[in-house]
């Protein structure tokens, strides 16, 4: 039977979990948090944010060293809460973290506008999203490859351009540490949370690299890198754009492109084309990465038989979940194809926002209670003084998550607040739906195509075929 390669090596372990995370939508963010703030203390909000990221990826080593599959955080939940607990929690943080795409490729449209107007920029996304989707189709190492190039180049370049910035104003920013209302401060870690969307996806990969403790590593480090690049470059931002431009980019009638607009700031045309080109290689590393990731969950879902089985289809020479690839990007189409019609950007980041929150809080749930249900399963990473930070971890990112689904919000941000409560508590519902009356049906066809497939002497009972698969996947 065809299975995922081990391929994957630290570098492309590092890239991948920045992947998502680096993305175009995050220099929005970047000025949306600082909207909120009194001073030029974005980076404030965003090493707090990235403090929080990494206690909430504590919980995430933890669990994967203990399930290292590319169904990992379903099978987190379901070992500690249940299976359908699991389909349900897991298929609503899927679906709202695939909204960045929307806001990404909305994004990168207007860059694109600004300096590349001979070809539509739709054209543009469609001909980098099929460039991704070969790449991809084709394996894991041709794929890991095009992602370690694209995000250290990117790393790279952010440094270099906010260092630069910064330089013209003589490395002097005014009020740097004044952060205003703690309201004000909490709604902005809030949105600081969505600068570091998804870096924990990378434990999807886990069938897929050399060494399963690569993991724990390499999204600790993507973590650190992640926060020192978005701190220097918001500050940058912050520091030589006027306070009149950076209101323009929040408004509606405005062009959401600070990164464009700072480039050509510094730099004129060629800063203009400069940016335009990081936001191309934001646009592709986040694309990209979230590629690889969520067809491998998706791919494992089907496995376990929580989706139709074809959906687990791996290719025979290249082993690419590509069935799951191209279910990913019908989604991903859907989801672009809002953000065009209705340009509400802040509403996809919201979603992304509160779902990060959400499985947070979850994964630190299920490491308090694996910690008691097995205390003596074999940990390879092992989150110290006991059960505190998780217990951290779930007070902060509730508190987190209430804001941005029920905290105060600037006037024009309220209807972006109630479209993305309104797409979660839909989505749940569709989700519930789907475990309690579909997954029983799928779950019962496959069971009696399997039990035909085998003589009635080995014939095993649905509970222990199901439970054959889980410890399948611990293993």
């Amino acid at each position: 039977m065809t299975q995922l390669k081990r391929a994957v090596g630290l570098r492309t372990v590092i890239s991948t979990g920045a992947g998502m995370a680096l993305a175009t939508v995050t220099y929005v963010s970047f000025i949306e948090l600082a909207s909120y703030l009194t001073g030029n203390s974005a980076w404030i909000a965003i090493l707090t944010a990235g403090i929080m990221a990494v206690m909430a990826g504590s919980c995430f080593c933890e669990l994967n060293s203990m399930y290292p599959t590319s169904a990992g955080i379903k099978i987190y939940i379901e070992k500690a809460f249940g299976e359908k607990a699991a389909i349900i929690i897991a298929g609503v943080y899927v679906m709202g973290q695939l909204s960045i795409v929307g806001a990404e490729i909305y994004i990168l449209s207007q860059a694109l506008s600004q300096g590349v107007t001979f070809v539509h920029p739709v054209i543009w996304a469609v001909a980098f999203g099929a460039v991704l989707w070969f790449l991809n189709y084709r394996g894991i190492r041709i794929a890991g490859t095009t992602q370690d190039i694209i995000a250290y180049a990117m790393f790279i370049g952010l440094i270099i351009i906010s260092i630069y910035g910064l330089s013209t104003v003589g490395f002097h920013v005014e009020n740097p540490v004044q952060v205003g209302s703690l309201d004000g401060f909490i709604q902005a870690v809030a949105i600081g949370i969505s600068c570091f969307i998804a870096f924990e996806w990378v434990v999807t990969i886990s069938e897929e690299v050399t060494d399963v403790k690569l993991v724990p590593k390499g999204m600790m480090i993507a973590l650190g890198i992640l926060a020192i690049v978005y701190a220097l470059f918001s500050t940058a931002m912050t520091a030589v754009l006027p306070p009149e431009t950076l209101a323009w980019v929040l408004d509606p009638e405005g062009l959401p492109i600070p990164h464009v607009i700072y480039g050509k700031t510094l730099l004129g045309g060629f800063g203009l084309y400069f940016m335009i080109g990081m936001a191309l290689l934001a646009s592709l590393t986040s694309l990209n990465a979230g590629i690889i990731t969520s067809s491998r969950f998706i791919y494992a879902m089907a496995r376990d038989w929580s989706l139709p089985r074809f959906i687990a289809k791996l290719h025979p020479k290249h082993a690419t979940p590509w069935v799951a690839m191209v279910v990913v990007t019908i989604y991903c189409v859907l989801v672009t194809t809002y953000g065009f019609m209705t340009h509400f950007v802040l509403s996809m980041i919201l979603v992304i926002a509160a779902t990060e929150c959400m499985i947070y809080m979850v994964m630190a749930m299920s490491v308090i209670r694996l910690r008691f249900k097995n205390p003596d399963a074999e940990r390879d990473f092992k989150i110290k003084g006991g059960i505190t930070i998780p217990i951290i971890v779930i007070i902060i990112y509730g508190i987190v998550a209430g804001f941005i689904l029920f905290g105060p919000m600037q006037p024009e941000d309220v209807q972006d607040q109630r479209i993305a409560l309104g797409f979660i508590v839909g989505v749940l519902i569709l989700n519930a739906a789907y475990v309690f009356f579909l997954v029983p049906r799928i779950r019962a066809k496959y069971e009696k195509l399997a039990a035909q497939r085998i003589p009635r002497r080995r014939r095993r009972s649905a509970a222990d075929t199901v439970d054959e698969k889980s410890e399948a996947d611990d293993n």
